[in-house]
């Protein structure tokens, strides 16, 4: 399995697959992207709040 930019509509696909292999290639890879990309989610909510200072 190749890497793909992972989504939740990409683990749930892997998920509902019932493969074995590719269930845990998707979870070793979105462990990884998670450890990565640990502040998305914080960077996400300064830019929102970012962009809701703006619009005032």
């Amino acid at each position: 399995m190749g890497v793909v930019m992972l989504y939740a509509a990409g683990i749930r696909e892997a998920i509902v697959s019932n493969d074995l292999e590719k269930m845990i290639a998707v979870a070793e890879q979105a462990k990884q992207t998670v450890r990565e990309q640990k502040d998305l989610s914080a960077a996400l909510l300064e830019l929102l709040d970012a962009i809701d200072a703006l619009k005032k």
